[in-house]
């Protein structure tokens, strides 16, 4: 036994839990070693939870996962077992999450804020990591789990609050589409460069939000065309957000939107089309410092990778948005890990 725990406790420090990319799956011959490593799997990548598993002793747990900055995409297989969320605020910032589920084989009882969903193979859920919870697997399960910034669903889906632990079905036009789009991409973990996972992710994003849109009529101000339009800028501006010559005029030759009617939607989110452009931007930059395989490059490449053409006004933003300098928040990062 305790040969066995010395290799469990070898693999788990031999993983890079940080990486863009996780390939990880209990490998040890004893029960209980195997559930710890799923314990720390699971409070590594996703949530401090409690797991409780049925003595089995063939219990096995596996994710394949790749991330960026804005969203975190995993393919999940394990056996029977129970988790609950008992905290009520993230214990950090990777904790302040949605996770869509898209079921894939088995089944999964999710319960949060009142509401209790079933979900079987092909259909789809959410609910909010940061909140209490309770997962249930009655039997060897897989599915999709896409962890996406609390901050991305509010802003896309009106009353988001009220979407949690409902069930979705994807037999409609949009979640196909939705259901196609995340197996497709969940098949190619591993192999998208940062950049085009930063791509993907808005798409997976937004049509996240398309299918949750189905659930309930929106409010008259909040009609499908003004909900489609507005995904369709922020689509277009986060494709381009290294062009530094984005502006109104950009945005609208590229969506056929009208500059005006543009503003008019961003102001129903108590912003402006440039804001969104300047945070996205910020959220990029801030990323990409704190990622290990740009140390070789320069704030300066960094912040003209993302469209800034003047660095004095970066450095001033960035500091606004942050609260520390590009500099202090690259090499604070260095210094915690």
């Amino acid at each position: 036994m305790a040969a066995v725990s010395k290799a469990r406790s070898i693999q788990s420090s031999a993983t890079n839990w940080s990486s863009e990319n996780i390939d990880v799956a209990t490998e040890s011959n004893a029960f209980s070693d195997r559930v710890d490593f799923w314990r720390e799997m699971i409070l590594r990548l996703f949530a401090d939870v409690e797991i409780g598993a049925i003595p089995n002793p063939e219990f096995f747990g596996k994710v394949r996962s790749q991330k960026c900055e804005s969203l975190r995409v995993s393919d999940v297989s394990a056996a029977a077992q129970a988790v609950n969320r008992r905290y009520l605020q993230p214990r950090s910032r990777d904790e302040d999450k949605y996770f869509a589920v898209l079921m894939l084989e088995g089944s999964e009882c999710l319960e949060q804020d009142g509401n209790r969903a079933l979900i079987r193979p092909g259909e789809f859920s959410i609910y909010d990591a940061t909140r209490p919870h309770y997962l249930n697997f009655s039997d060897d399960w897989r599915q999709i789990i896409v962890s996406v910034p609390r901050s991305s669903l509010n802003q896309l889906v009106v009353g988001m609050e009220s979407r949690t632990a409902t069930r979705v079905s994807t037999d409609n036009p949009v979640g196909r589409v939705m259901r196609t789009f995340l197996e497709s991409m969940t098949a190619q973990i591993g192999q998208f460069t940062p950049a085009e996972m930063a791509k993907l992710s808005d798409t997976a994003t937004h049509l996240i939000a398309l299918t949750l849109g189905n659930l309930q009529p929106l409010d008259p101000e909040h009609c499908r065309s003004r909900a489609l339009a507005l995904m369709r800028v922020k689509v277009f501006i986060n494709d381009n957000l290294g062009d530094p010559m984005l502006n109104a005029q950009r945005v609208a030759q590229g969506t056929g939107l009208s500059a005006r009617y543009i503003n008019k939607l961003f102001e129903q989110e108590g912003a402006s089309l440039m804001r969104y452009t300047l945070r996205r931007r910020l959220e990029r930059c801030g990323a990409d410092l704190l990622n290990p395989a740009n140390a070789a490059l320069r704030i300066s490449d960094i912040a003209f990778r993302w469209g800034f053409n003047d660095l004095s006004h970066f450095s001033r933003v960035f500091r606004d948005h942050y609260g520390h300098s590009p500099r202090d928040w690259r090499q604070g990062q260095a210094q915690l890990s």
